[in-house]
């Protein structure tokens, strides 16, 4: 197998698609303009949207394979975000749609979302829990 794809771009301030790589476990795909751009231990993205995808999710149950059908969409930085500590999850097999891993409340959108080892953690208000 070959190693992951490091970051050969300046993606600094681009909106950029985040996915758990389904080869390399703890890793994370980044993608830009629907291109795979790099893989990497740690992402680090403000302004995020999560997005799941329910036809994928179906696929996901039907078949027990996995298949990217969620990911996170937001602006990458080099910069750290130390108010993402909240832990989340997505678990298609659970529920269809990434949650705040404390009480299970679906969140949507996120100030800013840390992903690393594999786990992921955001910077949420309030507001942005439904």
């Amino acid at each position: 197998m070959k190693p992951p794809r490091q970051l050969t771009i300046d993606l600094e301030g681009k909106q950029v698609k985040v996915y758990r790589n389904l080869k390399y476990k703890g890793l994370f795909s980044v993608q830009f303009e629907g291109l795979v751009v790099a893989v990497l231990e740690t992402v680090q993205l403000t302004g995020v949207l999560f997005k799941v995808t329910e036809t994928g999710r179906q696929r996901v149950l039907a078949s027990r394979q996995k298949n990217v059908h969620a990911y996170a969409v937001g602006t990458f930085t080099a910069a750290q975000q130390p108010s993402a500590t909240e832990p989340i999850n997505y678990d298609p097999y659970h529920v269809g749609h990434f949650y705040r891993v404390e009480d299970e409340q679906p969140i949507y959108s996120a100030s800013a979302v840390v992903r690393h080892d594999g786990k992921a953690r955001a910077s949420l208000q309030p507001t942005q829990l439904f």
